[in-house]
């Protein structure tokens, strides 16, 4: 989803000669974003951490969550289409770049970047589930940037990179991705489900 929107920017500023520079403002702007994402996170994770039995069950939940999430992203279904399409977030963000597609240059990059960030995306959701779960603000903070900055090089040259990759070597490693959600999944709601009942 990402690549659409990157490549839809990349077609609306086609006429600007500094195209990369506002390529990389545009990324720059949604990593911002979820940086913004992760301080909420952590804020929520914090509250969360209060009650151990609480943060305990909080645990369970998101790895089960994950675990779905996996089998959606693997299955493709209307499972995955419940996450990226029936969310308030995403109707009100799609809004706001359809909105935004009037404006070109400095300004696009960093509107229609910083609105990427909040579009639902598998990926995303996996990486904000884990800093949810973390007790430092600043943990959860560094878990969306890390996860930005290693979309980074994919998105700068997302068109590039496409052309040399192919179709089967882009699903294996979509699928090895999400058997690791899966199994990452599993291991947070174990270990929310035995420190719960203990």
């Amino acid at each position: 989803m990402c690549g659409g929107f990157t490549l839809a920017f990349m077609r609306l500023n086609s006429s600007c000669k500094n195209l990369f520079f506002l390529t990389l403002l545009y990324q720059l702007s949604r990593i911002l974003a979820y940086i913004f994402l992760g301080i909420l996170c952590g804020i929520f994770g914090n509250i969360l951490a209060i009650n151990a039995k609480i943060q305990s069950f909080s645990f369970f939940i998101i790895g089960i969550f994950m675990v779905i999430l996996g089998c959606a992203l693997i299955f493709r279904g209307s499972l995955l289409a419940f996450f990226e399409k029936n969310i308030v977030l995403h109707s009100l963000f799609k809004f706001l770049m359809q909105k935004s597609m009037k404006f070109k240059g400095f300004k696009s990059a960093l509107i229609l970047g910083f609105s990427n960030g909040f579009v639902p995306c598998g990926l995303v959701y996996f990486f904000l589930a884990d800093s949810l779960k973390r007790e430092n603000i600043l943990e959860s903070i560094l878990i969306m940037f890390v996860f930005g900055i290693s979309t980074l090089p994919a998105m700068l040259f997302f068109a590039k990179l496409s052309q040399f990759l192919s179709e089967f070597l882009r699903t294996i490693f979509n699928y090895i991705t999400y058997i690791i959600i899966i199994i990452y999944g599993i291991r947070v709601s174990y270990i929310g489900f035995i420190t719960f009942i203990k």
